[in-house]
């Protein structure tokens, strides 16, 4: 994993005056840090050096931020999504589709996350490759493929906490692999809520970048980058990397804004046992 691409282009309407000027990224979570920094201090700690912004509402409030703050630590490029006040996410991830390569990694930019996290991600993709039958094996209570390893495909999933209606559910099949991603789907059938990371690999992110282009070709701009993913998980291997119950949110509405401040706390000053 080598690059990053940043979805920043939304308006982030749902925490109205906090977000008027400025993308829901950059929100201050505390006197040295907004919340876009915490997402590049894991990129960075896990020796991603590449990032692609897809921006969009107040990209010179984000460019100035990097400008002051990260100049130096990675090799920045930004994208300007015109359609950002128009058109849903899968137009953002649209038009970062021919930078997107095999050692690319897609995240939401209105996540905390715990670093682990993304390192926990990566070591799944270099475990495992063997070539043995999928099959499931528990570790730490969680569900990981034995074989996942040879695809290298990933969301990552919280399969810990309790799930509510408004969470981005999936749905795993017997091999546990990921077969469908959506809101609406039952809690109940449900094996966790995706965080909004994405690491897909080989046939799966060719797919991938084909559904985004023909969605996109056909007009269908009120959907969002999951719905290209539903599209071709019956036929891919997407398996889940589970959060292993590290700390994260993402911020939507001033509750979740509180409850970033308490992650980066925790993320800061770790509770040593």
């Amino acid at each position: 994993m080598k690059k990053a691409i940043i979805l920043t282009a939304g308006i982030g309407k749902r925490l109205g005056n906090l977000t008027k000027d400025i993308p829901k990224c950059l929100l201050r979570i505390d006197s040295e840090n907004v919340l876009l920094d915490y997402s590049l201090d894991a990129l960075k700690e896990n020796n991603v050096n590449e990032i692609i912004f897809i921006t969009g509402f107040a990209e010179e409030k984000l460019k100035e931020h990097i400008n002051k703050k990260w100049k130096n630590k990675f090799s920045f490029q930004f994208i300007f999504n015109d359609k950002f006040a128009d058109y849903n996410n899968i137009y953002s991830a649209y038009l970062a589709k021919d930078l997107w390569d095999d050692e690319t990694v897609l995240l939401n930019s209105d996540i905390i996350f715990h670093p682990d996290i993304l390192k926990n991600l990566i070591g799944a993709c270099h475990s495992h490759k063997n070539g043995n039958p999928v099959t499931l094996k528990q570790v730490d209570s969680s569900w990981i493929p034995a074989s996942a390893g040879m695809t290298k495909s990933f969301l990552v999933i919280d399969d810990k906490n309790k799930l509510d209606e408004e969470d981005m559910k999936v749905i795993v099949n017997e091999n546990g692999e990921i077969k469908k991603i959506n809101k609406g789907l039952n809690i109940n059938e449900s094996f966790g809520e995706y965080i909004g990371i994405t690491y897909l690999r080989g046939n799966e992110r060719i797919k991938f970048l084909e559904s985004l282009e023909n969605n996109v070709k056909n007009k269908k701009l009120d959907i969002y980058y999951e719905d290209a993913l539903a599209d071709i998980l019956n036929s891919s291997s997407v398996f889940p990397c589970s959060t292993n119950s590290l700390p994260w949110t993402e911020v939507d509405t001033e509750e979740d804004y509180k409850t970033a401040k308490n992650i980066a706390s925790l993320i800061r000053n770790p509770v040593v046992v």
